[in-house]
Parts: structure tokens; sequence; C-alpha cells
């Protein structure tokens, strides 16, 4: 959790960075182009980000704090995982952040090498923040990337690819490569691949733990960890490539969470099963999404089935007047679970897995795609080649009132039992990026939240031992980024 530092210094972070917009080009592996150097041909990349952020009564920060934040564990008789601390409330949070990559991709023929360093900080208090699911802990120095990729030599129609690598699947819904966070999120694992025709087959096989156990020294406990098989993510993605048009994709996720396992996952067996349906052309692009998730979720006293569902759509169309005004509508629903305590009552919370925790959802990251309602749009213009502006508006609400809140990090907020109101609040967006060098990007932005009932209660019940509670009606974000890339 990031603490409460003195409001006055995010002046000087503001001054300092600007936020860059999410694009393809950031999310890009370092494939540049190459410097013959014999038999092989080397290329380099070099990236460095400032991002400063600024929240006004933050929603996952001070009030009650549990001991898991795993999407599927609950504590007995609620939606929540048991509690563990309650907090003071905070009313002001900011922080400066840096993160660093220097990479190297080395081609010989069928072969292709890739290691990207990443260094990941915030500027003063290195624990004063909480990272997300599948994200490293700060500070960090560490390979980001780091891999050996067998390819057919007529570009990439076949491939097998091991070692730590970033994976992006559709829209980022289930597994996302998380790029705007502090460290992004990278998996350590086998990924293979062939292209059919005019269908692409890709199979994924992660480790997110290691099978045995861990001695009291390691796992930080006065007895050692159970030895288990360990926690993996199993996956199969095919894309039919119709017509511009019409692209049909089919995903099937599988996670094993057994100890020793990650404190953002909870023992149990996970099937995602998702479908797909997106177009691209003269301007006009869509997505539709529909997912159904069922397998078994470890409880006090037996394990409890899991059947939970989701869909969301997106559609964004380009118009022919000045500054290329597009316009966009999204739409998203997925079940939620109150945590009942009937005997072989289905779990209905929906976990995303592994999503990107902004790309879809909103800016300000309040919520994801699990016990949620959302139904919002957008206007983006170019006025000039180097300038892209953009306003948004979501409305966001709980498929289950009872049920809980999650962040986009897939931080728990809260839950209320006395929750009648399905509305969390409303959220509207505005940003600005700039580029004025091809190898810097710059960009600012602001959010406005404000609190319906639904938000309202949860903070009442989330803050019951202070007297004071959330005070606020509405949230403020503010958020600026620099980053400069080469080549």
């Amino acid at each position: 959790m990031i603490r409460s530092l003195p409001f006055a210094s995010i002046a000087l972070g503001s001054a300092l960075v600007a936020l860059a917009p999410r694009t393809a080009a950031a999310q890009a592996s370092p494939q540049s182009e190459g410097v013959p150097l014999g038999a092989f041909t080397l290329r380099p990349s070099v990236e460095l980000r400032l991002r400063s952020e600024l929240r006004r009564y933050p929603v996952d920060t001070g009030g009650d704090v549990y001991s898991s934040n795993a999407v599927l564990a609950e504590g007995f008789g609620g939606a929540l995982p048991p509690l563990l601390d309650t907090g003071s409330v905070v009313r002001t949070q900011w922080f400066v952040a840096q993160r660093a990559r220097l990479g190297l991709a080395v081609d010989h023929g069928p072969i292709t090498g890739v290691f990207t360093l990443q260094d990941a900080r915030l500027w003063g208090s290195d624990d004063a923040i909480f990272v997300g699911a599948g994200e490293t802990a700060l500070p960090e120095t560490a390979p980001y990337e780091a891999y050996i990729d067998l390819h057919t030599r007529s570009g990439r129609r076949a491939f097998v690819r091991l070692g730590r690598q970033r994976i992006a699947w559709g829209d980022g819904r289930l597994i996302g490569a998380n790029d705007e966070t502090l460290t992004a999120r990278s998996l350590d694992g086998v990924r293979a691949g062939v292209q059919l025709g005019n269908v692409d087959v890709e199979a994924i096989a992660v480790l997110l733990a290691a099978p045995g156990g861990a001695p009291p020294e390691v796992a930080g406990t006065r007895k050692p960890i159970s030895a288990g098989t360990g926690t993996q993510l199993y996956g199969l993605n095919a894309i039919w490539h119709v017509a511009p048009l019409l692209h049909l994709e089919a995903t099937a996720l599988a996670r094993i969470a057994r100890e020793p396992r990650p404190s953002w996952l909870t023992p149990g067996d996970t099937v995602v099963l998702d479908a797909r349906i997106s177009g691209d052309r003269r301007g006009f692009r869509y997505a539709v999404e529909g997912a159904y998730e069922l397998g078994r979720v470890a409880t006090f006293s037996a394990d409890r089935p899991l059947g939970a569902f989701a869909a969301a759509a997106r559609a964004e169309l380009e118009t022919s007047l000045p500054a290329h005004l597009t316009f966009s509508a999204r739409g998203a629903y997925a079940t939620g679970d109150d945590g009942a305590l009937e005997v072989g009552e289905t779990q209905r919370r929906f976990d995303p897995i592994l999503p990107d925790a902004q790309s879809n959802h909103g800016l300000m990251g309040l919520y994801a795609w699990s016990n949620l309602i959302e139904a919002g749009g957008g206007v983006r213009a170019a006025p000039l080649d180097a300038m892209t502006v953009a306003a948004g508006y979501a409305f966001v609400g709980l498929a289950s009132p009872r049920g809980r809140w999650v962040t986009s990090r897939l931080v728990p907020v809260g839950a209320a039992d006395e929750n009648e109101s399905r509305t969390l609040g409303h959220e509207i967006d505005v940003s600005l990026s700039l580029q004025p060098w091809e190898p810097l990007r710059l960009a600012l932005g602001y959010g406005l939240f404000l609190f319906g009932d639904g938000a309202q209660t949860i903070f009442r019940s989330a803050n019951r031992a202070h007297e004071e509670g959330r005070p606020a009606a509405l949230q403020h974000w503010a958020f600026l980024q620099a980053t400069l890339r080469a080549p």
C-alpha cells in the first residue's frame, strides 16, 4: 500500500514528468532495425520512463487490510478475505517512479535471443507501494525479458519461445502485458505458435510458483511452507482471420494453484473458456467477448465449485471530420458473489486471471472485470500530427450489490452485507499526449470519480474503526509521464 505523503511535494513530481498514452508501440518487443555483425544481427533498445500519480481519497489505501488479495479468497461467511488489520483513512497519496529498460536482441538464422534488463523503483521509500497480481515488488532490478526464440526462416510462421516473456492475448482482459503499471508483467514459461493459412494458433505453459517447499528463512514464517506441486498456468489460443471485419478467436486457460503459491492466489483449479469476435477496417474497430469460468476453490471446510460468467464489448469509429475525430463506446459485465455459507454453494465471482490493468476499464484503474456492470464511451481527436486529446465517461456498478469491489490491479476495496445499491459511481477522465520528437512522448491527464450509494456503503463498512470514515463524495486523480525510447 502507498503511504500518505505530503501533498505540497507533488508540485516537484508534476513539473518533472508527463504521461505517455497506451499504444501498440508501447508494448512492442525490442524488434528494431538490426546492426549486422558477421553472421549475427544485433538490435539494441533503450527505454526510460518517469511517472507521477496523485490521488485524493484513494479507494484501495487505508481502512480495512485483508490477509489475501486473491480474487477468489474469502473469509467465513463473507465476500472478503479474513481481516488482517485496519489502518487510518488516507486522504492524499502521491508518488514519483522511474523505470529503465536496456535490451538486446540477437538474430542468427532461425534463432533469436532477447534479453531486456529492467530497473523499476520509487523516488524515496521503496516500501510505500503495493503492486498487483503477477507484478514484482519494488525496488526491482531483474530481467524483464530473457528468452530464446526458435522460428522458421520465412518469418515466424512457426515458433517456440522459452524463457521470461510478455504475453498478451486479445484485448488483454484475461492475459495482458500490463505495461502501464510500475513494473509491467512478464511470465516465465514456454510459448509455441503456428500459422496455418489464415488461422493462428498459440499455446503457453507458465510457471507461477515452482513445486516444492520453502524453509522458514525464505518463507518468512516460523515453520516451512508445506511442499506441493506449485502453481501453473496453461493456455491455448486460436484466431481465424476470416475477413478484415471478422476475426474469430477462442481461448482456453487452466490455472492449477497448489502450495507453494503466489500470495495473490488461493488454492484451487480454475478453467476459463473464452470466445471473441473482432474486426478493423476503414476506421471502424470493434470486439465482442464472452467468457465462462469453472473449477473449484479451496474454502474452510470443503472445495467450493466455481461457475462465473463475464462479457464485454467495445466499438470505435474514426470519422473523416477534421482532426480525425474518433468516437468510441464500451460495456462490460461480470458476475459477483456475496460469500454465502451454504454447503456446496457455487462461487460466482469472476476472476480475470492476469488482466491488463488500464487498457479496458478507464484510466483511473478503479474497477476490474469482476462483479462489474460498466457502460461508457469517449471521444478522441488529433488536432496536430504530434498531439492527441481524449475524454471519456463510464458508469460503474456491481453485478452483486453485496459482493466484492476490486480495483484493476485486483486489490479488494471492500464489500458490505447491508449494501442494496448496485451503483459504484461515475468516472470522467481527460488526457493529452504530445510527441514533439520521435523518441520522446509526453502526456498528462486527470480523472474524477463520483462515488455512488454502493461505494459509500462499502466505504462505511471498510472504515468502521474510524469515526471520520471516508468523508469525500468523489476521488481526484492526476497523472504525468515522460517516455524516452530508442530506437
